[in-house]
């Protein structure tokens, strides 16, 4: 799902340009035209004045079916981040490693990836946006995965950003490039330093060796195919980090093959880790203030997959349940088939620390 996604761009002959002049350097990002068919556009939509450390901003946010998209160049402008354009690939670029923001804007829209890890089908609305000629990025995008946050003024209509306190640890990509005439075999993986050794080397190894594996795993795959007939296989691992604060890291990898046929299937995992000893962190770990935090859990799931799940799937708690941490809370998430339909794509389902826990509770004492 992730690798596979592909955004045509001919159309937009000249991109985007930043810049009520056209030109790279302005306070917008605009889209050029070409006289043939454009990026469809949002327009009259509801204005949020955007604050950054209380200071107000030039620029404003817009309200699009709920969200609050906030123009791309407010983190060039307010948070000091340099936008880079591909003009082969029309696609901006915002942030760096495994915090690099990538939109590719064509004719079907603006396809958006962080760090080659494609988002659209996460915990929410990640989808950024053409709006008047203007490329706009979703706040929830920017706090979920950029190390934003947000303070809503319902009064003054203003939203006043700032940056999260995040871990003191940078992450960076390993890329292995296992290619061959029968499959393309593509892995990113996620390296952690800034922590004390022994802990960075435990993390690390864990990466290290599922990459390894899906690497293993697919030349003997494709070892078996048969090269005079169809396309070659495909294979590609990436990740995104969904939560790198209060001693907590946890990062998602998605493990993506196609062998033929009509579509290819993606496997996801999550890993969450303790920054103090690098061990990895299970639900009860997080959970362990509420001793019924098990049948709270079965009981919101079952509710929400309700109308989803094969009628005998269970649709709850499982005895080894998929998750990671996000900004929002525990994810939980089922594999592709495991309770739904291919169509529905890998389920997944966010709870908030608040909904499970007694009130007051942090769940990341234990871990700080």
């Amino acid at each position: 799902m992730n690798k596979t996604m592909k955004w045509t761009s001919a159309i937009l002959a000249t991109g985007v340009l930043l810049g009520g002049s056209g030109l790279i350097g302005g306070n917008s990002v605009q889209a050029a035209t070409t006289g043939a068919k454009t990026v469809k556009q949002a327009v009259q939509q509801p204005s949020v004045v955007l604050k950054y450390k209380g200071q107000t901003l030039t620029q404003h946010a817009k309200i699009v079916d709920g969200n609050t998209m906030i123009p791309l160049t407010v983190l060039r402008d307010a948070f000091g981040l340099p936008i880079n354009y591909n003009s082969t690939t029309k696609t901006y670029s915002v942030g760096s490693d495994s915090m690099k923001l990538n939109m590719e804007v064509s004719d079907y829209g603006v396809g958006t990836d962080l760090n080659g890890y494609y988002i659209y089908s996460m915990t929410g609305n990640h989808e950024s946006k053409m709006i008047n000629n203007r490329l706009y990025v979703p706040f929830k995008l920017l706090s979920d995965y950029l190390g934003v946050q947000g303070v809503y003024n319902p009064t003054q209509k203003s939203l006043d950003l700032s940056k999260r306190v995040m871990n003191d640890i940078k992450i960076t990509s390993e890329a292995l490039d296992k290619s061959n005439k029968n499959a393309s075999i593509k892995v990113q993986y996620p390296k952690i330093s800034g922590l004390a050794e022994e802990v960075q080397t435990k993390i690390n190894a864990t990466f290290k060796k599922q990459a390894e594996q899906f690497v293993s795993n697919s030349e003997e795959q494709a070892s078996r195919r048969d090269g005079t007939v169809g396309n070659k296989y495909d294979f590609s691992q990436t990740y995104v980090v969904s939560f790198n604060r209060e001693g907590v890291l946890s990062i998602v990898t998605d493990q993506y093959e196609y062998t033929g046929g009509a579509h290819g299937g993606t496997m996801r995992e999550g890993h969450t880790f303790s920054l103090k000893d690098g061990k990895q962190i299970e639900l009860k770990d997080l959970l362990k203030a509420e001793p019924n935090y098990k049948q709270k859990l079965d009981k919101m799931l079952k509710e929400s997959t309700k109308e989803l799940a094969f009628p005998d799937a269970p649709g709850g708690l499982t005895e080894k349940p998929n998750f990671f941490v996000s900004e929002s809370g525990i994810v939980i998430f089922y594999q592709q088939y495991e309770i739904a339909p291919y169509a529905a794509g890998i389920p997944t389902y966010t709870f908030n620390f608040s909904s499970i826990l007694p009130k007051g509770t942090d769940p990341f004492t234990s871990f700080k």
